[in-house]
């Protein structure tokens, strides 16, 4: 390994880069796992599964129902239902909360563990604009029953927004095994090849990721930090030093500014990610952590 290379990967590693300075050369670089398409001038990931099996994310807008359920025919009603002056506001939709009928739904029974294993998560903030929201995120999964990650790839649109994010998920069980890889997909252009692509080998999970851009308008760097799943006396746990896992055209170049996120506890595993990119460099990362029983 050349001392150019070993010193990037030490900088990845063990202290992750806090500026975005690297070589905006479209040159696939040592170790790239991502190439520039001839055809459309895009950066995609080689490395990228072929075969996959997808699950879009809907995103499609809530309909609310109608506030105003009042006769047309009648004066007197102001607009919305009344205990007291129900007259003239039929029919009252009970599942409405706005109006005077309203019954709300019944608590949710509490989860169980034939659920699943993680039902309990925590959402952790990092960047330099950490409270700002995400441009793609993706959060599968049941109330009781949510997914490790195993794989991410993702791609920033030429005006330095996130256009996609795609991550495989793999049901987690007891007896430290997990199901079926499954790929989700969202953004403004979902169905592209990622920029860049990492995934854990098999018995692996990832707890951790990191974003470079390197003052580009492409996501040039990405890094998954992965542990080892095992069934320990304590139940399903997050075992061993990190697998480092990297990706891009550039996959050891230097990473944006506070964005990346890890989790060094046994009993925590990512469950889901959001992601913005402004000014050439991803400024908020959101990962959802689940906690293990």
């Amino acid at each position: 390994m050349s001392l150019k290379r070993m010193l990037s990967v030490i900088a990845v590693v063990a202290v992750p880069v806090l500026s975005a300075c690297g070589s905006a050369d479209d040159a696939p670089l040592d170790g790239a796992t991502s190439v520039v398409d001839p055809a459309t001038g895009e950066i995609v990931a080689t490395n990228f599964p072929k075969d996959a099996r997808f699950l879009d994310v809907a995103t499609a807008a809530v309909v609310q129902p109608p506030i105003d359920t009042c006769r047309i025919d009648d004066p007197d009603c102001v607009g919305t239902c009344s205990p007291i002056r129900d007259y003239g506001c039929e029919p009252c939709d009970s599942t409405n909360p706005l109006h005077w009928c309203y019954v709300p739904p019944p608590p949710p029974p509490p989860c169980t563990a034939a659920d699943g294993l993680i039902s309990q998560y925590r959402e952790q903030r990092t960047g330099l604009e950490s409270t700002q929201n995400y441009e793609v995120q993706i959060f599968e999964g049941s109330r009781c029953n949510r997914w490790v990650v195993t794989g991410i790839g993702a791609s920033i649109v030429s005006d330095s927004n996130y256009e996609q994010l795609v991550i495989e998920y793999r049901e987690l069980y007891a007896n430290g095994t997990m199901g079926p890889r499954m790929l989700y997909r969202t953004g403004s252009n979902p169905y592209r090849t990622p920029e860049a692509w990492v995934q854990a080998t098999d018995g692996y999970a990832l707890v951790g990721v990191a974003a470079g851009q390197q003052g580009t308008h492409d996501l040039r760097t990405l890094v998954g930090y992965a542990r080892q799943v095992v069934v320990t006396s304590s139940g399903v746990r997050m075992s061993g030093s990190y697998q480092y896992l990297y990706g891009g055209i550039n996959p050891y170049g230097t990473i944006d500014n506070q964005a990346y996120n890890t989790t060094p506890n046994d009993n925590e595993v990512f469950i889901g990610l959001g992601l913005r990119s402004a000014v050439q460099q991803t400024k908020t990362l959101i990962s959802f952590i689940g906690t293990l029983p």
